[in-house]
């Protein structure tokens, strides 16, 4: 070979090889002689510039890579792509597009439109869905004007009766305000019915249910519970007393309030007496024998002062999947249902029973109604023991008497009912059966009958206006400001006389307590037993449960979509829709090489994690945070929290593959990657996996206010270690190679790696690309599997974390 036959004067040309047969994927035209094989020349200045540009230039015996939307067969070959095909550079033969790509003649990379086509069937079908379901509820919704067939025989003639052993008792519906459905009915004391009124058996099929639904979740017979507790208290800590010394008794099937002032510890006798805050001092006797509440947690319900429910749901749906999941297992279906109705319509509630409860942003029911569907939620478990914190709070006193009215009635199928009560008018006052009156500091100032108690304080010198409310005057007495025209009566001297009087009262040293202790302690293990569904039923019902928050939430779910699709336009853009990688040619032909572009792809494994970071984590943490005291209160009463957090969890994968698959469509349309759509596919999705289950742990940790920022700050930190910079070779020789280890972009951007590079193995060193990076090629499988991982590793932290922080609320 002379100097001459390189272009600059003088230069020599450098053999690259023996022979003059080129390697594949490269054209060598004019090597057609062997005596004039491959060679390198010097490049002039405008062909070195180009190189450092990443553009190629050869001379006439130098290597030419086969450019993209060709194919070169063989080193004299360069024929255009072939319609139905595409051809990346290096090209010997052409590659077969995915059906529903757009391929032209002579394309470099594929245009993949069916993620698009298989989104609009998705689309399509989720759309008729929710048409079908907002027809069905239009008609529920009219349906609800007009009472069925049930409804109207519980209010014939504004009174029905119940079955009973022996005969009926008459139930009388009482005055209720224009909200409440006058289906509600009434069990009255037995001096309600009139000397010589003939009462006609009405039909009274929802009563019934009622009824029969107590019995039969009782064993077959009408169980009851009692509690009698001695010098009860609570110390805290330091040793400060906020309860000290209650002593007395509540009975079965009586309405019993707890009143006093602020500070009085009102809401902490109820918790101590229930089992929710572990008693200091004191014994409890249930039924005759000395007992702790926590071993009847299943029979007891509690209706919290806030109405603590899912927002999203109906008054029946809300009833239902708590009768559901508290019912015991062996009931059908339809006892269930017809269960949950006789609920909603002994609380007046069926005229509103579709209706979704609403917050402050969506009209709802209105808060009387909300506040008995609290209860019915309660009422849905059969419980033997019902107690609830000022359940009259935040209502109107038309509202508030309902409610009370309602608990009136509940207290008359035999259970019984305890409530915190606050400055309650004269009506509900007197709708109470019996009163437990704590002065501040948590001391006993009067326990007993509700009529009684006026001529008790009477008896000690106080004074009753009789034009004011008697509740109002009891709360300044007991504030140590009441009218005493004896003496000067202190909130001790209160306590240090009731302690006198319960001393001599034989009333209370004997008190007339229900029979059958034995058989209720013989029977109550196996009706625990049976409470509840079994968890499979629960995780099914708190997956479906789910399915209708997304529904109700639509708006939220269309974002999301919207935001993913959007999302995936901006990646796709800005790789432009070209080739994402070049390298140095393979060995020979190294030193033809233009200026590689190795870096991109590592680049886009960190753009694609924060993009879906945040796209995903905003979702991700609504999934668990919004319904925190949700959880809390149905832990409490015993749901199973396992299949409360799978039924969620998988519910909520369907928003991300529904999400992800929008945003790969976008992406996959407009980056034109050189890898087939499933792949793409499963690796986003993955993705969005990874994230919601960082963004759920990050739920169970952080406040509500707070959880959003978090979930998008902790997930953007484990999409910048992907290996982009530092690198995982940097990490290794650092030591910390963890914490990449432990990033799920981190393997995703390897997948991605693997994807892009593979396709131009034998034209770039790409071996040499991913030693100088430290990523590992052809392990996608290995990859995936570590995300799978990772996630599944995040969302088992989290459930341990909701079950193990929080405690005292999960009681």
């Amino acid at each position: 070979m002379s100097a001459g036959e390189c272009i600059i004067p003088g230069a020599v040309g450098l053999p690259l090889q023996e022979t003059s047969t080129c390697l594949p994927h490269f054209l060598c035209p004019n090597s057609t002689d062997p005596s004039k094989i491959p060679y390198f020349c010097p490049p002039t200045q405008e062909c070195l510039l180009d190189r450092l540009l990443g553009t190629t230039c050869e001379g006439a015996y130098e290597p030419v890579v086969c450019p993209e939307g060709y194919y070169c067969p063989d080193q004299f070959t360069k024929a255009i792509c072939p319609a139905g095909s595409y051809c990346p550079t290096g090209s010997v033969t052409p590659v077969k597009c995915e059906a529903m790509s757009s391929c032209p003649e002579g394309v470099g990379s594929p245009g993949y439109y069916g993620g698009f086509v298989i989104c609009l069937i998705i689309d399509l079908f989720l759309g008729a869905i929710v048409f079908y379901l907002k027809r069905l509820e239009r008609r529920k919704s009219r349906g609800t004007l007009f009472p069925k067939k049930a409804t109207l025989e519980m209010t014939q003639n504004n009174k029905t009766v119940i079955p009973e052993k022996g005969g009926e008792i008459e139930m009388r519906a009482d005055s209720v305000p224009d909200d409440v459905e006058t289906g509600s009915f009434v069990l009255p004391n037995e001096a309600s019915a009139l000397p010589g009124t003939e009462i006609s058996p009405i039909p009274s099929e929802r009563a019934s249910l009622l009824v029969n639904a107590f019995s039969r979740a009782s064993g077959g017979g009408h169980m009851k519970m009692e509690f009698k507790f001695e010098d009860l208290g609570l110390r805290l800590k330091n040793g400060r007393p906020i309860l000290a010394g209650v002593n007395g008794m509540i009975h079965a099937g009586h309405l019993t309030a707890i009143m006093g002032p602020s500070g009085a510890g009102k809401t902490t006798f109820m918790n101590v007496l229930m089992g929710k805050v572990p008693r200091t001092d004191g014994t409890l006797f249930i039924n005759g024998l000395e007992s702790e509440m926590s071993k009847f947690k299943k029979i007891i319900g509690y209706v919290p002062q806030e109405d603590v429910m899912l927002r999203e749901l109906t008054v029946r749906e809300n009833i239902l999947h708590a009768a559901r999941v508290k019912l015991p297992s062996a009931w059908t279906n339809k006892e269930i249902e017809d269960y949950t109705e006789a609920v909603i319509a002994s609380l007046g509630l069926s005229h509103v029973a579709h209706s979704i409860i609403g917050d402050e942003t969506t009209r709802g029911v209105s808060g009387g109604q909300r506040k008995r569907v609290n209860i019915g939620m309660e009422l849905a478990g059969v419980p033997l023991t019902l107690f609830l914190d000022e359940p009259t709070s935040g209502l109107d006193s038309t509202s508030a008497l309902s409610v009370c009215e309602n608990l009136k009635e509940v207290a008359r199928l035999g259970l019984t009912v305890v409530s915190v009560i606050h400055q309650p008018r004269y009506e509900i006052f007197r709708s109470f059966d019996d009163i437990v009156l704590l002065v501040p500091g948590g001391q006993t100032a009067y326990i007993g009958p509700t009529e009684a108690a006026q001529a008790y304080f009477e008896d000690m010198g106080f004074q009753f206006d009789p034009r004011a409310n008697a509740a109002d005057l009891l709360m300044d007495i007991l504030a140590g400001s009441g009218v005493n025209h004896r003496s000067n009566m202190t909130p001790a001297d209160l306590v240090a006389a009731w302690e006198k009087r319960a001393r001599q009262s034989e009333a209370l040293t004997e008190t007339k307590t229900l029979g059958g202790h034995d058989d209720f302690h013989n029977k109550v293990p196996q009706l625990i037993r049976e409470k509840g569904s079994w968890w499979y039923k629960q995780l099914w019902y708190c997956h479906n449960r789910a399915l209708i928050q997304h529904y109700r939430n639509l708006s939220s779910f269309i974002l999301e979509i919207f935001v993913g699709c959007f999302a995936g336009a901006m990646i796709g853009i800005a790789t432009g829709g070209n080739q994402m990688f070049s390298g140095v040619y393979v060995v020979p032909y190294t030193l033809l090489s233009p200026s590689p572009v190795s870096w991109f792809v590592p680049l886009l494994g960190l753009l694609v994690g924060i993009i879906v970071s945040l796209a995903g984590a905003p979702a991700g943490v609504k999934v668990f945070s919004e319904e925190r005291t949700v959880y809390w209160r149905e832990a409490a009463s015993g749901h199973n929290r396992f299949a409360y957090y799978v039924g969620k969890t998988v519910a909520a994968a369907y928003r991300f593959i529904i999400s992800s698959l929008h945003f790969t469509a976008t992406y996959v349309f407009l980056a034109k990657p050189q890898s087939d759509f499933a792949t793409q596919f499963l690796t986003m999705m993955l993705l969005f996996y990874g994230v919601y289950g960082m963004a759920a742990l990050v739920s169970m940790i952080t406040s509500r206010q707070n959880a959003n920022l978090m979930a998008v700050i902790v997930c953007l930190f484990a999409s910048i270690f992907c290996g982009f910079g530092p690198s995982i070779k940097d990490a290794k020789s650092w030591g910390i190679i963890f914490i990449w280890q432990l990033s799920y972009n981190r393997w995703a951007a390897e997948v991605l790696f693997t994807e892009y590079l593979i396709p131009f193995r034998g034209v770039y060193d790409i071996d040499a690309v991913a030693e100088s990076t430290g990523y590992t090629l052809d392990r996608v499988g290995y990859d995936i599997g570590m995300i799978v991982l990772l996630g599944a590793v995040w969302r088992v932290l989290a459930f341990f974390c909701m079950i193990l922080l929080n405690r005292d609320k999960q009681k």
